[in-house]
C-alpha cells in the first residue's frame, strides 16, 4: 500500500515565504516562484492573514518633531537685552508725565503758570506741570485734573460742576478751591463756599477754611487750614508750615522739571517751615538742603537723587 503524501500547509508555507522573501538574497527568481506558489487562492488567503497579522504587530513610526534651533545666549548678550529693558523702563517713567499732559486739553510745562478763562465764565489757574481736562456741554460741567495743581473761581451758571481726580469726585458747591496732586495722595482745600468728596461709597464735605486728602483707597479726615498760604504759588512762592519735607523737594523739583528720588525714606516725612522762591527753585532747593543737611545730585537733567 503507497505511503501518504503529507498535505501541504498553507499557513506553514505563507511564513515559510515571508521569511524567505525578507532575506538579503531575495532575488527575481525567487519572487517569481512566490507569485506562482500564490496562484492556488488558499495560498493566497493565508499570506494575506499572515501579512494583515503582521502589520497590526507593528510600531507606528514616531512623528519626527520639529528640530528647535538652540541658540547660545552669551552672558554679554544677557547683559545688553537687560540693560534695554532697564532703559526702555526709564525712559517711560521719566516722559510718562511729559506724555499724559501734552495729551490734555490744557497744560502748562516745567516752571510755567496759567491762567484760563472757560466758555462758562470760570477762571482756571494752572501750577507748573499742570494737566487739565474740561468738558462743560453737559448739566454737569465735567474738569478732570490729570496732573499737577489748580486753583478754580467757578462762575455760578445754574448748572453743577465736578472734578474727577483718577476715581475720586468732587462736587463743587462753592465758588473758589484748590485742588493738587502729589506722589502719593491728593488734596482739596475750600476756600470759598463748600465741596464733597466722594469715593465709593465714602463721602466727605469739606466747608471753606478746610481741606481733606485722599488717596486711590481711602478720604482722610478733614482739617482746618490758613487759606492766606495755600494759594501763595500764584504768586510764585511757597509758603511751606511744618509740610513733609518730601512734598516740599517734590514741589521745588517740579518747577524743574524733575522727579524727587529720597534715598533716606525716613527724611521724607520731616517737618519743615519756610518761604520757598518758586521763580527760582535751584537756590531754593540749595537753601534748603544746607538747613536740612541734605545732599542733592542732578541725574541726567531729570532726576534729583536727596540723599
Amino acid at each position: 500500500m503507497p505511503a501518504l503524501q503529507p498535505q501541504p500547509d498553507p499557513e506553514q508555507e505563507a511564513l515559510d515565504w515571508f521569511s524567505r522573501l525578507r532575506q538579503p538574497g531575495c532575488d527575481e527568481a525567487l519572487r517569481q516562484a512566490f507569485a506562482n506558489w500564490c496562484q492556488d487562492p488558499l495560498n493566497a488567503r493565508a499570506y494575506a492573514q499572515l501579512e494583515a497579522y503582521w502589520q497590526q504587530l507593528q510600531v507606528p513610526a514616531a512623528r519626527p518633531r520639529p528640530r528647535v534651533a538652540k541658540v547660545r545666549h552669551s552672558r554679554a548678550g544677557l547683559c545688553l537685552a537687560l540693560l534695554f529693558l532697564v532703559l526702555v523702563a526709564a525712559l517711560a517713567w521719566i516722559y510718562w508725565p511729559l506724555m499724559q499732559r501734552l495729551g490734555s486739553e490744557l497744560h502748562t510745562d516745567s516752571g510755567e503758570r496759567r491762567s484760563v478763562r472757560l466758555a462758562d465764565g470760570s477762571t482756571l489757574h494752572l501750577d507748573s506741570a499742570s494737566a487739565m481736562n474740561v468738558d462743560l456741554r453737559g448739566r454737569t460741567r465735567q474738569l478732570h485734573l490729570v496732573q499737577g495743581q489748580i486753583y478754580l473761581e467757578v462762575m455760578l451758571d445754574g448748572r453743577a460742576m465736578e472734578v474727577q481726580v483718577d476715581d475720586t469726585r468732587i462736587q463743587v458747591f462753592g465758588t473758589r478751591l484748590q485742588i493738587a496732586r502729589h506722589a502719593d495722595h491728593d488734596e482739596l482745600v475750600v476756600l470759598n463756599g463748600k465741596a464733597a468728596v466722594l469715593q465709593g461709597g465714602d463721602q466727605r464735605l469739606v466747608n471753606a477754611g478746610e481741606r481733606v486728602t485722599f488717596s486711590e483707597s481711602r478720604i482722610n479726615s478733614v482739617e482746618k487750614i490758613d487759606t492766606k498760604l495755600v494759594d501763595a504759588w500764584r504768586n510764585g512762592q511757597l509758603k511751606a508750615r511744618n509740610l513733609p519735607l518730601g512734598e516740599v523737594l517734590e514741589r521745588l523739583a517740579d518747577y524743574r522739571g524733575q522727579r524727587v528720588w529720597m534715598m533716606n525714606e525716613q527724611a521724607t516725612y520731616q517737618r519743615v517751615s519756610g518761604d520757598f522762591d518758586l521763580d527760582h527753585p535751584a537756590q531754593s532747593l540749595e537753601r534748603l538742603a544746607a538747613d536740612q543737611q541734605l545732599r542733592l545730585h542732578d541725574l541726567l537733567g531729570h532726576w534729583l537723587i536727596v540723599r
